[in-house]
């Protein structure tokens, strides 16, 4: 039967990595390490900084392609090789199809992995792929995008015969679907370009710097368009593109923040809160007392004042990020909570001799003494973390700037192009 190949999509499973009791990639909401770069490498990179040290900085490439040997050399070896032959059976006996193998990297383009070196270097950063919790491979084709992510397409149906068991010919629709990269051109790039297609796929719990290998053969009609593209070095896109989604698990830092009570007014304005709500709060009435207060800026209208740690070690009055808020809501309640309020349990009487055990709580005002008798200001500290976060990013695997293969043997890199020795570094 025939086979086709439009994405090829291999879920590797998760792996968990260590927690912030060692270093880890710290999450850019944390400190944005990217900032510090060339907007050519922000463009190139995914960057992360690190929890423990400051100088450290995890990459993610965002773009690669073919695996190569030798690549500073005059001569650099593409890994990568491709042949073509007519099989003399089988479902397309007497069409010519191309066999091709290779090997796809996410760092192969050592110019731009340079590049962030040298203005690492020069910052006193040094560098490391980043390690990935998930990763998910898909080999794909492309095409041109005209609205809300779709990709221009046109289809038909072609028929193909098929000898049944019993010697009867059955016709059999198989569609056929075109796409075209330029919109002002017919569509001539056929979505179905793999007969056969096998590959490896990027490891979860590895680092990002992986080796992707595949072998394929082509479907009949695409021997010449390869030919032409092993001739000039061009790009592979509407042939063979691959992507890898990686899932990055992160750390936060842990911060502090403070805040000023004013106790006397504290107690009052807990008091007008649960007069209003008869002196008998429920749970999430309490936790919409304590969001109130802690978005209060004055200790003596509202009981207190919260203070957050800046990254550049400063005070001030707004959280680093809405996480931060909520993690020093939720100290602030459980620092104070039992401080203001008594948590009572309402028991269900037993019905037709049933022990019963459910129950509800409230909350009403303490007569805390030994607070009131202060009637003063008092500074508590409170550490707190957002805890771990996922960076999803992404490499995508081109091929291009090949040339030989079929009748010429080896592939080879095109050196003829500035662009083509740009990718490996190279003048």
């Amino acid at each position: 039967m025939k086979k086709t190949l439009l994405s090829a999509v291999v879920a590797v499973a998760s792996v968990t990595l260590p927690a912030q009791t060692a270093a880890a990639p710290l999450s850019p909401s944390a400190r944005n390490v990217a900032q510090s770069f060339s907007p050519t490498v922000q463009d190139s990179f995914t960057l992360l900084g690190d929890t423990d040290d400051p100088w450290l900085v995890y990459y993610i490439p965002r773009r690669g392609g073919v695996a190569v040997q030798y690549p500073l050399s005059p001569a650099p070896a593409p890994r990568f090789q491709l042949n073509a032959y007519t099989p003399l059976s089988g479902f397309f006996a007497g069409a010519e199809l191309t066999n091709m193998n290779g090997t796809l990297s996410t760092t192969s383009y050592l110019g731009s992995l340079q590049q962030l070196q040298n203005e690492a270097t020069v910052q006193g950063f040094y560098i490391t792929p980043a390690p990935a919790s998930k990763a998910k491979t898909r080999f794909l084709v492309a095409g041109h995008e005209v609205t809300q992510g779709r990709i221009d397409v046109a289809c038909t149906q072609e028929f193909i015969e098929v000898i049944t068991s019993t010697g009867a010919i059955r016709r059999v629709p198989v569609p056929k679907c075109f796409t075209r990269q330029d919109p002002l051109q017919p569509y001539d790039l056929d979505t179905n370009v793999m007969y056969r297609f096998t590959s490896t796929s990027a490891s979860s719990g590895s680092v990002v710097a992986q080796d992707i290998s595949f072998q394929a053969t082509t479907l009949p009609g695409w021997v010449d368009t390869l030919r032409f593209l092993m001739a000039t070095g061009g790009q592979w896109d509407h042939i063979l593109t691959a992507k890898i989604d990686w899932e990055i698990k992160t750390s936060s830092l842990t911060r502090q923040a403070r805040f000023n009570v004013n106790w006397q007014v504290l107690f009052e304005q807990a008091s007008t809160y649960a007069a209003y709500h008869s002196n008998s709060c429920v749970d999430t009435e309490v936790r919409s007392f304590f969001e109130q207060l802690s978005q209060c800026g004055a200790e003596n209208v509202c009981g207190i004042r919260i203070e957050y740690q800046q990254s550049n070690g400063a005070w001030g009055p707004t959280a680093p990020s809405d996480a931060n808020f909520v993690n020093v809501v939720t100290s602030v309640q459980r620092r104070l909570q039992d401080e203001l309020f008594n948590e009572v349990r309402k028991y269900t009487t037993p019905v037709n001799g049933q022990v019963i055990d459910q129950r509800t709580a409230s909350f009403t005002l303490r007569a805390n003494y030994d607070k009131l008798a202060l009637n003063k200001n008092e500074l508590i500290y409170i550490t707190y973390n957002p805890g771990p976060s996922n960076v999803s990013a992404s490499t995508t695997l081109n091929v291009s700037c090949l040339l030989g293969g079929f009748e010429q043997g080896s592939v080879t890199w095109n050196m003829d192009d500035a662009g083509c020795r740009a990718l490996l570094g190279q003048p």
